[in-house]
């Protein structure tokens, strides 16, 4: 299967669908299937019919169980090919992390390593109650790169990293939940209906609005020092000099839903 099959990407209704569709392997990345979603989200980044983009991996036993191990005999097998598989997933990554259209996970089954990675990045993480998380390197005799670890400290704070790191052990959504690792846990049953409704209602809010708030909070959430103001103030001024501010004006004096243009 080539990688443009087993990444599977449809757009509906402003509403861009990203599947990792490698069920038979519990959805593991190969280093095809990681540039080929460089490719798809630098795409998205700058595409206005991509409002809002759910993450899912294919079928409900996993979300996304991380790297294809079995790649990594010829792949990671030295300096130089670890270099190129690092410098691959390093470009997905950061192009993942930078789309400007909020990111919802839907997350069913495993979510390990890469895969956990993954769902951290997003703006929101949906899971279901049977959902389980881990980070495993320990079990394969690999280093955690600082860069991923921070991503785990920076969501569940040093002493659960650790707790996640040295025992390799996979917890339950409920952990996940507790420790913020999630932003909610839901019935199974009713994972897509939830994930759904919160993907129409971004793609139904003005487009300027929301790109603004997903980069100021990620400005926020910076030392003083490092904060891009300029930036951070030019958004705002874009929401303000919009079409869609007047219209969004005009659909409340009119007591009507606004139809936004992201203009």
């Amino acid at each position: 299967m080539s990688a443009n099959d087993q990444i599977l990407t449809e757009v509906d209704g402003f509403i861009g669908r990203f599947t990792i569709n490698n069920a038979a392997k519990r959805n593991c990345m190969t280093l095809s299937m990681w540039q080929r979603m460089g490719d798809v989200f630098a795409a998205w980044a700058d595409d206005p019919e991509v409002r809002v983009i759910i993450v899912r991996g294919a079928g409900e036993q996993c979300f996304c169980a991380g790297n294809d191990i079995s790649e990594f005999a010829e792949l990671r097998s030295s300096p130089e090919n670890i270099a190129n598989y690092t410098a691959v997933t390093d470009r997905a990554y950061a192009l993942f992390k930078a789309v400007p259209k909020p990111t919802i996970a839907r997350i069913a089954g495993f979510c390990i390593g890469g895969g956990l990675e993954m769902a951290q990045l997003c703006d929101i993480q949906i899971a279901a109650d049977t959902a389980t998380f881990g980070v495993t390197p320990a079990k394969l005799g690999l280093g955690y790169k600082l860069n991923d670890v921070q991503l785990l400290t920076d969501n569940v704070g040093a002493k659960v990293a650790k707790e996640m790191l040295l025992t390799a052990r996979q917890f339950p959504a409920d952990d996940a939940l507790r420790w913020g690792l999630v932003n909610r846990v839901v019935a199974e049953h009713d994972l897509d209906e939830i994930v759904e409704s919160y993907a129409h209602e971004i793609a139904a809010n003005a487009p300027l609005s929301v790109k603004a708030a997903k980069i100021i909070v990620a400005e926020a959430s910076k030392e003083t020092a490092h904060r891009d103001t300029l930036l951070c103030q030019a958004l705002v001024d874009a929401c303000h000099e919009s079409n869609d501010y007047q219209e969004g004006q005009r659909a409340f004096a009119e007591k009507r839903l606004p139809e936004f243009k992201g203009t």
